[in-house]
């Protein structure tokens, strides 16, 4: 039998190809990434995992998402009491500096390949989004990875500005720097990338960060979230991965 997409449940051969980015569902237009994330934030929630489209709307729980797909968003706007925000446009949320009315308000927080980009401190960022669920919440966090130690492209960056497609920068000391080729990702505003995280330094820092636990994702072929082949035949630009994780407040 062919695989079901997680969102609205269309069967499809395209959804058994491990190609992460990019539409593979014909019907909702779901890409690998938006179905993971849906499995995570079911399977957090000890929700059956099935197609989004067949689940009972329970506007009891409450959940965010920071800058989410929109056409992923859609599915979660119906099922649950969600709010979709973004970074750098508005409706915007801070993750540098929170508001304290945000504090303990959801059951969920969805934060899908943002962290690469929040400029330092990323692990204050992370605090924020713990310090926005509810005692046991749930955040679906992904970043792209490598499997060594984590890079800061810019470090003890306090100021930055784009000039011509370059990006200029002020570190701590006061010293100056030009970035004539930045690396830019897609997306309303401004998405500098700021670092690569190390796998095993990503998890460290959620679980020092205000979060009791960390598990990586379990693919599920039959919703569409076949298992990525990372390990020979990476699908980002390599040696890059995507490092999708459900963390528990």
């Amino acid at each position: 039998m062919l695989p079901s997409c997680a969102l609205c449940g269309h069967r499809d051969a395209a959804l058994t190809q491990p190609i992460r980015e990019g539409e593979s569902c014909p019907r909702c237009g779901s890409s690998w990434r938006t179905r993971a994330t849906a499995l995570l934030i079911m399977r957090g929630l000890g929700i059956k995992p099935r197609p989004m489209l067949e689940l009972e709307p329970d506007h009891r729980r409450h959940g965010l998402g920071i800058s989410d797909n929109p056409e992923m968003a859609r599915f979660f706007y119906r099922c649950f009491n969600y709010s979709n925000s973004q970074l750098d446009v508005h409706p915007i949320v801070d993750l540098l500096n929170p508001q304290s009315s945000m504090q303990g308000l959801y059951d969920f927080v969805i934060c899908s390949d943002v962290l690469e980009h929040v400029p330092p401190s990323a692990e204050r960022a992370i605090a924020s989004l713990a310090s926005f669920l509810r005692p046991g919440g749930i955040a679906m966090v992904s970043v792209p990875v490598s499997g060594g130690e984590t890079e800061e492209y810019y470090p003890d960056i306090t100021d930055w500005s784009m000039l011509d497609g370059e990006l200029h920068w002020t570190d701590a000391s006061g010293a100056s720097h030009i970035d004539d080729d930045p690396e830019i990702h897609g997306g309303d505003g401004l998405t500098i990338a700021f670092r690569t995280w190390g796998a095993e330094d990503f998890e460290r820092a959620v679980l020092s960060n205000g979060f009791s636990s960390i598990e990586r994702l379990v693919p599920c072929p039959e919703l569409g979230v076949p298992e990525m082949p990372w390990s020979d035949q990476p699908v980002v630009i390599p040696p890059l991965m995507s490092g999708m994780w459900l963390a528990r407040r």
